[in-house]
């Protein structure tokens, strides 16, 4: 969560929907402002800081777990050395399976401020509201439009960009291997926990009037894949 007093806006940053480079190019750009948590939810804004516009962005769901899943099998290593190499090293071993096996049954947290090294520290910069796992955690979790978050699809990403009025630098990508064929199952999964994501990712503006309870376990046919949905962006 980066706080813009020159534009009295707040940016909700949203694992693996080019965050990294996002907050490199606001520090520069916008020289006052304040990064204060690191993946903090839009229901975390400080008080009173709540009446400021805020903006974030919405991936394909699909494509967005995979670039997790193929970010923390380098976490650590070629990227976030600066991170506790006891958490690093836990990240990494998370994804030590196949991608669909981590899809359907991770338990490990991505964003926390509790220490992992067993010296009982605390990182307020950490701090989440929700401490879920990623492949439990839609995107509606972190961005909450019911709330006034304006949505932008990872797609249409240099429109926030125009807004915020930076030019990001293209940091931190993964390597280019397409998502693997799915199982049915995860099919199914992606379909159930984040058909929100996936309505949103297409429509930014409609999702706004959507919780991810307006959707149901039965997800229509939009969601099975005919538009390559869950096809492979790195």
């Amino acid at each position: 969560m980066i706080l813009i007093p020159d534009l009295e806006t707040i940016v909700i940053l949203v694992p693996r929907t080019g965050t990294r480079a996002l907050k490199r190019a606001i520090a520069e750009r916008w020289p006052n402002a304040i990064h204060l948590y690191r993946h903090m939810e839009a229901d975390g804004v400080p008080q009173g800081y709540d009446r400021w516009r805020k903006v974030g962005v919405v991936r394909n769901p699909a494509d967005r777990l995979w670039s997790l899943y193929k970010y923390l099998r380098r976490f650590g290593i070629d990227h976030c050395q600066e991170h506790e190499p006891v958490y690093t090293a836990a990240m990494r071993a998370s994804v030590v399976r196949p991608f669909d096996d981590w899809l359907l049954y991770n338990e490990r947290v991505f964003t926390a401020p509790y220490d992992s090294a067993g010296t009982g520290r605390f990182y307020p910069f950490y701090t989440c509201r929700h401490p879920l796992p990623e492949n439990r955690k839609s995107q509606f979790v972190y961005l909450r439009p019911d709330l006034g978050t304006e949505l932008f699809s990872f797609d249409d990403i240099a429109a926030l960009h125009e807004l915020l009025d930076v030019k990001p630098p293209f940091i931190n990508g993964t390597n280019l291997a397409p998502l693997p064929e799915l199982t049915d199952q995860a099919h199914d999964y992606l379909s159930n926990w984040f058909a929100w994501d996936f309505e949103a990712y297409l429509y930014p503006e409609d999702a706004k009037r959507q919780r991810p309870s307006d959707f149901h376990a039965a997800a229509p046919p939009f969601y099975t894949n005919p538009l390559g949905l869950m096809g492979g962006a790195a």
